[in-house]
């Protein structure tokens, strides 16, 4: 998933001091920084701002590929955000090399559950301008100070993750929303991305409209092609009549032209 070591990042929640700036995840001053590994303390991303509650941190691009990783981050039904490309058909991936990437640092973005997490991800609309590439916008969740670590929920993105891991912070597998007790997600819910909140409801039998979004990729949405073939077969059905009444339309006229035709004026 989205971190390097996986943690929730209390370790670094202790004193915060304003970081000297590594990298910067955008043009300008540096919103965001990244903190090496020392000691006690993992490599993680933190805030090098102020930041009230739902503030804008910064935003993130990465391309998006089919398959998952350790270090990759689901996106949609079918997508994964993955800045650190697999080895072959190995889920484990080193991170290393996006450390001096403004762009890639996202992935050092550490775990923490939506309670206790110090941001969340929204999806930026950037399709129209590359399909082939994700945007994320990354909001405080709380008011931040600078040297804050940045934490997220990695659950409300990840259905189920290709590797999985323990929350030190809470003891509690992190392994995607799909293995929560129905209480977590249940209070997760609101604040799933719509992906995970759809797979939610395949899971448990259900059958969004028809009106839904059209996924590509096998096993996809059955239940949309599914819908779709009786909605074909209506609308065939629909077709065959339209003809058939039109035909006796058609019939009934001509027969009413030639008895004209072969009556006389005063008939």
């Amino acid at each position: 998933m989205a971190a390097l070591l996986r943690r929730c990042g209390h370790k670094l929640a202790q004193g915060f001091a304003a970081p000297t700036p590594r990298f910067t995840a955008s043009a300008g001053p540096a919103r965001v920084v990244l903190q090496e590994s020392s000691g006690v303390l993992e490599t993680a991303l933190l805030s090098n701002v102020r930041a009230c509650q739902h503030e804008l941190l910064y935003t993130f691009k990465s391309p998006l590929v089919g398959t998952r990783n350790r270090h990759s981050l689901q996106y949609s039904m079918t997508e994964h955000l993955c800045a650190v490309p697999s080895e072959g058909d190995s889920a484990f991936t080193d991170a290393s090399s996006v450390k001096s990437s403004g762009e890639g640092i996202w992935v050092f973005m550490n775990h923490a559950f939506h309670t206790e997490a110090t941001v969340y991800l929204r999806p930026v609309e950037h399709r129209h301008i590359d399909p082939t590439v994700g945007c994320v916008a990354v909001y405080a969740a709380k008011d931040l100070l600078p040297g804050e670590p940045l934490t997220f929920d990695y659950t409300l993105n990840e259905w189920e993750m290709s590797t999985p891991f323990k929350c030190l912070s809470t003891g509690r597998n992190v392994q995607g929303f799909k293995y929560l007790t129905e209480e977590e997600q249940q209070r997760a819910m609101p604040h799933a991305w719509p992906h995970v909140r759809q797979m939610f409801d395949e899971h448990r039998g259900l059958s969004p409209s028809v009106t839904g979004p059209r996924i590509a990729g096998a096993g996809s949405c059955s239940w949309l092609r599914g819908a779709e073939a009786r909605a074909g077969r209506t609308e065939q059905g629909a077709r065959a009549g339209a003809q058939t009444l039109c035909q006796l339309i058609k019939t009934s006229v001509r027969q009413t032209a030639n008895r004209h035709c072969c009556a006389g004026p005063y008939s």
